[in-house]
């Protein structure tokens, strides 16, 4: 099997990055968006995504089913509580090791992330003669260190349509 490209979302980033904004990122959009800027067919391309999820969160759990009808391989974990209180909530690993994986099937890895923790992948991919995109939040949220090693960088804020303002889903469902 062989694929032009595999898109890794990492959820928890873009999550945590657009909700301090007010904004929402409309996966479907991503999807297209991407699809159409690498010309891509359905079987040329694997889009997973990466969601840590507690399991009383019915918006996140709403969201995982979401991404899964829309295409996305969704891979999951609980969230990690501690006593103090704190929660872990990170698929770093996991994101890591897909992306190792699909380096041998995959002309090109895109990244949907501004996390830095990602520079040593992306320069490993790289050695391995894979090309990296990566999309990541603009507005300083995206490392420069990150940007500095991908082959190519854009702000997934300039994509129309898959950032738009947030509205409270606790008023439409007064309505």
């Amino acid at each position: 099997m062989h694929i032009k490209a595999a898109v890794l979302v990492d959820v928890q980033n873009l999550q945590e990055t657009f909700e301090r904004q007010g904004m929402e990122v409309r996966y479907d959009a991503l999807r297209d968006y991407l699809k159409a800027e690498f010309e891509l067919d359905e079987r040329e391309v694997k889009f997973l995504a990466f969601v840590p999820y507690r399991r009383d969160d019915d918006r996140r759990m709403r969201l995982i089913d979401a991404l899964s009808f829309m295409g996305f391989r969704v891979v999951t974990k609980p969230v990690r509580e501690h006593p103090d209180g704190g929660m872990k909530a990170n698929m770093d690993v996991e994101i890591v090791l897909e992306a190792i994986h699909l380096s041998s099937v995959a002309s090109e890895i895109v990244l949907v992330s501004g996390d830095s923790d990602f520079v040593p992948l992306v320069d490993e991919l790289s050695r391995r003669g894979v090309r990296v995109t990566v999309f990541g939040p603009g507005r300083g949220s995206t490392s420069v260190e990150l940007i500095r090693a991908s082959d190519h960088f854009r702000n997934i804020d300039s994509l129309a349509g898959v950032v738009i303002p947030r509205f409270s889903h606790e008023e439409t469902d007064a309505a």
